[in-house]
């Protein structure tokens, strides 16, 4: 199960538990209160026979006023449950029976647990509940999701051939014209492609993070070169204040890179500038483009703010960010530009 899967399951499970356990709770309070009412009523039909017999465990008896007093009403106070009855041949006192505080007590916190351990027994069931409910509304889901992973493989099996070919016959073709143009807008081209293959490869399958020392300064570096050529209309800057060198997975790093100097670069202005920056525990990619109206969106899995594209490329580097300890935030203004900084201070290393 993917991340976005189990984050999927993990937000449905919560939420149907959640409706389930307040209902619950609601009908668990209803009951409660219910059987402590009819508790009352019959803790008064004691009452009632015991003016009778006078013949009553648990109740105290005395004589009260009967002007201060109202005859067959049950009270609760903090003596306990008691009511007046009347009292054969007497004008002045009715008879008071009172079920001690002590035994009253006993009694709501036997029915309260009774209560208790039914509602922990309802609520684990509920549990059970809230997870199977979660993964049969999911399946259908996964099912899309399993189709359109399995046709995005087929393309990229299919990429292949084409790809080698291409790759074959121009590496021929710098041999006799090393200084032709169009081989080289053409090298430009195919390197794209390669990298929108890489991305597919990456979106769909889990990557090793076995590490090694990277000196990231110098990768940044190397990077900004390759997209130079690539985005030859485009001005890149490097600056490194700091070493950077940092033990971590090289071939993700430059996935990394590729995908956001490429982003950079390509949804930037007519002459625009990409600037890669190195300081302590720090790399920055700012561009002049035009800007992400909503950073949180784009993160998201096929989702774009551009007419061409995807929307792949940043949930990748969200991904490899993540799987490599890597902490990324995006600052963007519409129409001035975005600034990317990925945060390697949790990694080891130097710098």
């Amino acid at each position: 199960m993917n991340s976005y899967e189990k984050e999927s399951l993990f937000k449905n499970f919560i939420i149907f538990f959640l409706l389930l356990e307040a209902f619950l709770i609601i009908l668990f309070f209803e009951f409660y209160h219910s059987s402590l009412k009819d508790y009352k009523q019959q803790r008064y039909k004691d009452m009632e026979v015991c003016s009778y017999t006078l013949k009553c465990k648990k109740y105290a008896i005395d004589f009260a006023n009967k002007k201060s007093s109202t005859l067959y009403k049950l009270y609760d106070a903090n003596e306990g449950l008691y009511a007046f009855f009347r009292l054969p041949k007497s004008k002045k006192f009715h008879l008071k029976l009172l079920y001690l505080n002590k035994y009253y007590k006993e009694d709501k916190k036997a029915l309260f647990f009774e209560f208790f351990w039914k509602f922990v027994g309802a609520t684990f069931f509920l549990l059970l509940v809230a997870f199977f409910l979660t993964l049969y509304s999911l399946k259908p889901i996964r099912k899309a999701l399993k189709i359109n992973d399995e046709f995005i493989k087929d393309i990229l099996h299919d990429f292949n051939t084409p790809i080698t070919s291409m790759v074959l016959n121009i590496a021929m073709l710098e041999e006799k014209e090393a200084k032709n143009p169009f081989i080289k807008r053409v090298q430009q081209g195919l390197d794209t492609i390669v990298l929108l293959q890489n991305n597919l490869k990456g979106f769909l399958h889990s990557s090793t993070t076995q590490s090694t020392l990277v000196d990231v300064a110098l990768l940044g570096k190397e990077r900004l070169l390759f997209m130079e050529n690539i985005y030859p209309g485009i001005n890149f800057v490097y600056e490194k204040k700091e070493k950077l060198l940092k033990l971590s997975n090289k071939d993700l790093l430059i996935r990394i890179l590729d995908n956001l100097l490429s982003n950079a670069a390509k949804y930037n202005k007519i002459n625009g500038e990409v600037k890669l920056t190195i300081s302590k525990n720090f790399l920055t990619i700012s561009d002049t483009g035009k800007g992400i109206k909503d950073v949180r969106k784009v993160l998201e899995r096929y989702q774009t703010e551009q007419e061409r594209g995807v929307g792949i490329g940043l949930h990748v580097v969200k991904k490899l960010t993540y799987e490599l300890g890597i902490m990324m935030r995006i600052e963007s203004e519409l129409n001035v530009g975005t600034e990317v900084i990925l945060n390697f201070g949790k990694l080891e290393g130097d710098g």
